[in-house]
């Protein structure tokens, strides 16, 4: 295979004033005659000059030799420049085309997982892709109509009223796909971020199968799928980069790539040092298009520095134009040799971490249930990180600090009643003096609430007395603890008997009935069930 380098300048002006290669390349045709270039334009004869000795027909051919390589060469630099446009994590090769090359998900589309088994066969049902951002539903999804054959059209909410993104479409929408899904008019693949047992219509949920999709991860190779877009943005630099380079870099470029793209893709692994391909996994959180747009960003920013102009790196005026003069080396080869994606760069290109959340999303209960079941577990370490996490993410800390006045009676109820009032008091410092300064009252009421003795016998008798009230029958109020606050009711006997009990001695049990006669002999409130271990090893309530 031609080089790179080569690639780019197969159409320059060899010999004087004849052409003698010309390939379809990405960039514009480059013409060199006595050490001038030219940008071939169909619109300027000056730009490929004709020898004296050239006769008439041999100028007219050449006019139209240079007409048909302007037209080429423009086409392939609009081309290239459509493509570079393009989100790196959206073009073409950045996505697996078969299952084999597929990143993550080995339960599923691994083998023996069960969606690689059914899309071989040819036996795909209705599906609905569950998971978080950037985990490959979308691409999923094309690689299934791609195997299996099918004819493969994808909507939005936006142009069509209806969306392949299955939970931003309304039940009235969804609908629309109900009777073609279960005569098999259609084969549906949803793609959603959000539970569907919430946001998809039972009747269609009903009639497709949910596959989770689950975060991505160094495991899964996301190394390997950050690798494979750097060697594509790399080589979009080198193809920009090989455009302002002398034919003395070029030679120079050629001789230390070889002839072979296994040679330019160790070039591009050197350039990406591991650490950076780290944070990328770190960052960005399992999203593997979240990763690639920043490995986009951070490669893009080395490439300003290596195309920029030498008066960046301290050249006088004079000195640029004696060096055009004198056709001196321009300087890109050695920048690009010495450009590196390091971590700096990637953690730069992220300017801050972009953790996965919505605050009416999964994510926004799950982070809160880690929170709040790391209290209950005593886990103080485990609770300031959810508690982080969230806040960092952006999560309102008066809702964090509701969910904390709440847990300081469930969990810890009568075991430390002073957890209550502080709760309230950390809500009311939220209230006052906002964020960032109400991050530390919030982890001092998480700390001390993880570290504080619980008790659950409150929240466990409020739970019976629920389930009473809802299950059971409405037991009439006693006649001596009614209200009498007219004659007619104290008339019926309303108060009758009550014993006041401020009036008895302190400490003297007065004997007095204060639930129904249903109820007499019903315990709410007590020890809550304690689990103990079995003979066999296993915990029982």
């Amino acid at each position: 295979m031609e080089s790179v380098a080569e690639s780019l300048t197969s159409g320059k002006r060899k010999h004087g004033d004849t052409v003698d290669d010309f390939d379809d390349i990405d960039g514009a045709a480059l013409f060199q005659d006595n050490g001038d270039n030219y940008t071939a334009d169909i619109n300027r004869r000056d730009s490929y000059p004709a020898s004296s000795a050239t006769s008439s027909s041999q100028q007219q051919q050449q006019q139209q030799q240079h007409q048909q390589i302007s037209f080429q060469s423009r086409k392939d630099k609009a081309n290239a420049a459509v493509q570079r446009s393009m989100p790196l994590a959206e073009r073409g090769k950045s996505r697996p085309a078969s299952l084999d090359d597929f990143i993550g998900q080995k339960e599923l589309v691994g083998p023996g997982g069960i969606l690689r088994a059914l899309v071989l066969q040819d036996t795909v049902p209705s599906i609905i892709l569950w998971g978080p951002c950037g985990v490959g539903k979308t691409t999923l999804a094309r690689i299934i109509a791609h195997t299996t054959k099918a004819q493969f059209k994808e909507m939005g909410a936006t142009t069509h009223g209806v969306a392949d993104v299955s939970h931003r479409f309304t039940k009235s929408q969804q609908d629309i796909f109900l009777p073609f899904v279960e005569r098999g008019t259609i084969t549906l693949i949803g793609a959603t971020t959000e539970n569907p047992s919430f946001r998809v219509n039972s009747a269609l949920l009903s009639r497709c199968r949910v596959l989770t999709l689950e975060k991505l991860s160094l495991e899964d190779g996301m190394d390997k799928m950050i690798q494979r877009a750097a060697r594509i943005k790399w080589r979009d630099i080198l193809d920009m980069a090989c455009a302002e380079m002398t034919e003395t870099e070029l030679a120079t470029l050629n001789s230390t790539f070889g002839q072979n793209d296994r040679t330019f893709d160790e070039w591009v692994d050197a350039k990406t040092e591991p650490g950076a391909i780290k944070w990328l996994i770190d960052l960005s959180d399992g999203d593997g298009r979240s990763a690639i747009n920043t490995l986009e960003i951070g490669i893009q920013g080395l490439s300003t520095i290596i195309l920029s102009d030498d008066s960046m790196y301290g050249n006088s005026q004079k000195e640029q134009e004696d060096q055009a003069e004198d056709r001196q080396p321009s300087g890109v080869l050695e920048r690009l040799n010495a450009a590196k994606l390091t971590g700096e760069v990637v953690k730069m290109a992220f300017q801050k971490t972009h953790l996965q959340y919505d605050r009416q999303g999964d994510e926004h209960y799950n982070l809160i249930s880690a929170l709040h079941k790391s209290v209950r577990g005593g886990d103080a370490d485990a609770a300031l990180y959810w508690l982080g996490r969230m806040l960092v993410s952006g999560e309102e800390p008066l809702y964090i600090a509701r969910r904390l006045i709440r847990m300081a009676s469930e969990d810890i109820g009568m075991a430390d009643s002073a957890a209550l009032p502080l709760a309230v008091s950390t809500y009311q410092a939220c209230q006052m003096i906002g964020m960032p300064e109400c991050d530390v009252n919030l982890a001092h009421c998480v700390a001390y609430m993880a570290k504080a003795k619980k008790s659950v016998d409150v929240y466990y008798a409020y739970g019976q007395v629920k389930q009473t009230v809802s299950e059971e029958f409405a037991y009439p109020i006693p006649i001596h603890l009614r209200n009498a606050p007219t004659t007619l009711m104290k008339d019926l006997g309303y108060g009758d008997e009550y014993k006041y009990n401020p009036l008895y001695p302190e400490g003297t049990k007065v004997d007095q009935e204060y639930l129904p006669k249903g109820l007499k002999k019903r315990k709410f409130m007590g020890e809550a069930p304690v689990m103990t271990l079995g003979e066999d090893g296993e915990w029982r309530l």
